[in-house]
């Protein structure tokens, strides 16, 4: 029920920062902010900017679950620790078909944002590194969101963070 809240509080904050409200992040882009959009593991870099699913396969190779249908699938990795879902355009078209990372969750404390943060990571450090933000809170929990141009960084913060999520 938590996990339910917390992903529909979450797609909340999404649809808000798209249309521009800006509420719970803070809005527009620095000079390295696509570089903040990915993150490294296994030597590959991952992106939520991705323009198909490739680099994902290649990093966490063959995912665990794959669920969904059209119009995309959420797939797992590294015993759930790593989850992303995405989204299929021109799925009638074989030729023209295109899988693009739409989400990518983060439970995994091995992989760092491009600023070095983490699962473990203190809310302090979040902020030291991304900046003050207006955060939502649930029970104990804290949800920091940083919303850039064309995707979103948020860090669910129970004492420390818990979960990352890129959001294109």
């Amino acid at each position: 029920m938590k996990t339910k809240l917390i992903g529909m509080i979450l797609i909340s904050l999404l649809t808000v920062s798209i249309v521009g409200c800006g509420i719970g992040g803070s809005k527009g882009a620095s000079a390295d902010s696509s570089q903040d959009a990915a993150f490294e593991y296994n030597g590959v870099t991952v992106s939520i900017k991705d323009e198909n699913m490739d680099n994902v396969f290649e990093a966490f190779g063959q995912p665990e679950t794959k669920e969904g249908d059209k119009p995309g699938f959420y797939y797992t990795f590294d015993s759930g620790l790593v989850g992303v879902s995405s989204y299929i355009i021109n799925e009638i078209d074989e030729e023209k078909r295109q899988e693009f990372p739409d989400m990518i969750s983060i439970k995994d404390e091995n992989i760092k944002t491009s600023k070095g943060i983490s699962v473990g990571s203190t809310e302090e450090e979040v902020k030291a590194a991304y900046g003050e933000t207006q955060g939502v809170s649930i029970d104990s929990m804290n949800i920091l969101t940083y919303s850039f141009d064309d995707y979103t960084i948020s860090f669910v913060i129970d004492q420390t963070v818990s979960e990352i999520k890129y959001t294109g």
